[in-house]
């Protein structure tokens, strides 16, 4: 009768302490979860940088470098770094740009084109012409950028003689403008929208 006793509630503890694992199991074997569903992960990957970011070449050599890796997250982060860290680092050099048709400038566009530290009157004007003549799309990576988003900067500083002139107006995205001024890759990288939107991909 103590046996039976005993084995009652030796059961009763072993069935309550996998409770919470059972109401858990998704968490705590997550890793178990995602195994295999690296090629969807991979496959999601390049088509986001393929169609967002089309101007930049993607090395993938990273995810056969990664295959002896068995947590699959860790495996993930490192190819996911190894992209951001491509992008940032991808050779770009900004260059005189082409003009819009000469029949579309305006009444004092040549006058207002001249470099000055005040930016000229018809700037927005400006700003969209030239938006409209690279399609909408980031300059340095091709990505496709509302007109409210795109930042117009310089091929010539104005600072150093560059003017408002089209072919010193070069239009980027968040990201491209915020890579072509880092001070710090680390600090730049975590704050990309590229990488926000790459890791979800591995937090998914």
């Amino acid at each position: 009768m103590v046996l039976d006793i005993t084995f009652i509630v030796l059961s009763s503890l072993i069935i309550l302490s996998l409770i919470p694992l059972y109401i858990y199991r998704k968490e705590v074997f997550k890793s178990i979860y995602k195994k295999g569903e690296i090629n969807l992960f991979i496959r999601d990957l390049k088509l986001h940088m393929q169609t967002h970011h089309p101007k930049i070449n993607i090395n993938y050599s990273i995810i056969k470098k990664t295959e002896t890796e068995k947590d699959i997250r860790i495996r993930e982060t490192l190819i996911v770094e190894n992209i951001l860290n491509q992008f940032f680092n991808y050779n770009y050099n900004k260059e005189t740009q082409i003009d819009i048709k000469r029949e579309n400038h305006w009444s004092g566009y040549e006058e207002n084109s001249k470099s000055n530290p005040k930016s000229p009157i018809d700037w927005q004007k400006r700003k969209e012409f030239s938006w409209k003549r690279d399609n909408g799309k980031c300059n340095r990576c091709g990505q496709e950028i509302h007109i409210k988003d795109s930042i117009t900067v310089y091929v010539k500083d104005i600072k150093n003689g560059g003017g408002y002139n089209f072919e010193n107006l070069i239009n980027l995205c968040s990201d491209c403008n915020k890579i072509i001024h880092s001070k710090n890759q680390n600090s730049t990288i975590s704050n990309l929208i590229l990488n926000d939107k790459l890791m979800f991909f591995v937090e998914s």
